[in-house]
């Protein structure tokens, strides 16, 4: 292992889930042979009907866990590797997995003009897949720093008017996100807490929205998020020692670090 990156669901799962849950599943490591690699944790067969349907996340095989004991770890046992280009800086592996999530969730939202809601790490990436492809971006975060490097990305900023869809990726924008779409838009929840949100259905109704999930990423995806990888600007990094853990968890989730990662 070289580094490992925090997931926000790595966060949610802490205090909640049962003792022996992995954590852990955005990494940079090298085989014993020198190779530079990164790993997907979670894999589909392929073959089963929600696979064929595109709902690869959803497939019974989907549910075993490919790593052991987690990315927060010295060492780490994997059956699927991704083999990472040199022209990738040594700890940028960690980047891999949550970009080829985006890029498989960004095929679920319809081409336009796009609210980003959150600039944080991964709407930033949102940010990037979204105007590569031609979109006009909106994001918006309580945070200006953020804002500002939305900005920077090409996002507009302060923007209210109305836009095609929008992409949740902060847990506290669902109100803004149903409110900011025109009729017949489309909500991708792209990060959802463990616990029950308060919200109206009343705009999904009268505008006849459409609202949708995408979780993980499939093996294509990895590929395509190796490829595009070394042409984004990649969100800042705060790098911790992995005995240094509980910090890193507590500037997270007091939103002090925009992004951690840990090297053992």
């Amino acid at each position: 292992m070289l580094a490992c990156g925090l997931c926000g669901s790595d966060v949610e799962k802490l205090g909640r889930s049962a003792r022996g849950t992995v954590l852990g599943h955005e990494v940079a490591g090298v085989l014993e042979n020198g190779a530079r690699v990164t790993v997907m944790h979670r894999v589909p067969c392929g073959t089963c009907e929600r696979c064929r349907a595109g709902h690869q996340s959803t497939c019974g095989e989907f549910r075993e866990l490919r790593i052991t004991p987690g990315g927060f770890a010295e060492q780490l046992r994997a059956t699927h590797c991704v083999p990472l280009p040199d022209t990738l800086g040594e700890l940028d592996g960690v980047w891999v997995e949550p970009l080829a999530c985006v890029l498989r969730a960004a095929e679920s939202v319809p081409r336009g003009r796009v609210l980003v809601v959150g600039a944080g790490a991964v709407g930033q990436l949102w940010i990037q897949v979204l105007r590569r492809r031609g979109d006009d971006v909106v994001s918006v975060d309580p945070r200006p720093e953020r804002l500002a490097q939305a900005h920077m990305l090409g996002a507009e900023t302060g923007d209210s008017d109305t836009v095609a869809a929008t992409v949740l990726t902060a847990h506290a924008g669902i109100n803004d996100a149903l409110h900011r779409l025109e009729p017949g838009g489309t909500l991708l929840v792209f990060a959802a807490p463990p616990d029950d949100v308060p919200t109206a259905l009343d705009a999904v109704y009268r505008k006849e929205l459409r609202v949708i999930g995408s979780r993980s990423a499939t093996p294509a995806y990895f590929r395509d998020a190796v490829e595009l990888l070394p042409t984004l600007v990649l969100p800042e990094v705060t790098t911790l020692p992995l005995e240094r853990f509980l910090e890193g968890v507590e500037l997270y989730r007091r939103g002090e670090a925009l992004k951690v990662v840990f090297t053992p």
